[in-house]
């Protein structure tokens, strides 16, 4: 089941784990969404488990596939959140750390150029290819958006505080050499 399940979806999808397939497996049998029942083959070939989809398991896929995906983290976003850091630290921390993203995103975009040649013949792996270069053609728009706000301030840090992070800027104070912890002795 897992090879067929792999080459359905294509390596692309990234491996699946046995354990995990069974388990999913067991609790749709135990919700009453699929049933199974195991088929002796013939001479040494182990037995098969076939399984069947209840009809209130396609009512839950019609529901499932009724809803449209949604962000699982709402807008909360690593690419961000490091855009948002790094401009903490000042312009060039920003470009540098843009550079970097765009390099690994044109790595990963050339990648999948050649899956795309590679798995064409395949109308669910090409599917899922063209939809992974959409979005890392996305995602380098979102740098090319980072790259726009050089020289903005996109955080303010209103804790000037001796609890402030080292190193980072705040809006009403100029950057604070980082202080050394006080070791507790002599007191």
């Amino acid at each position: 089941m897992k090879s067929r399940i792999e080459a359905a979806l294509g390596p692309e999808y990234g491996g699946l784990n046995r354990g995990y397939i069974y388990e999913v497996i067991h609790k749709m049998e135990r919700e009453g969404t699929i049933t199974s029942q195991v088929q002796q083959q013939a001479g040494m070939r182990p037995d098969r488990s076939v399984h069947k989809i209840t009809d209130l398991g396609r009512e839950q896929l019609g529901e499932w596939l009724a809803e449209p995906v949604r962000r699982s983290a709402g807008f909360r976003d690593e690419f961000v959140q490091k855009v948002l850091a790094a401009s903490l630290r000042g312009d060039d921390a920003v470009r540098d750390f843009c550079r970097r993203q765009r390099q690994a995103l044109l790595a990963e975009s050339r990648t999948l150029q050649t899956l795309r040649r590679e798995r064409d013949h395949d109308p669910g792996a090409a599917f899922t290819i063209e939809v992974a270069i959409l979005r890392t053609n996305a995602e380098l728009e979102c740098v090319e958006a980072a790259e726009a706000r050089v020289g903005q301030r996109l955080v303010e840090l209103a804790d000037t505080s001796d609890n402030a992070l080292p190193g980072l800027r705040t809006a009403d104070a100029p950057p604070q050499p980082a202080r050394r912890a006080s070791s507790g002795r002599g007191r």
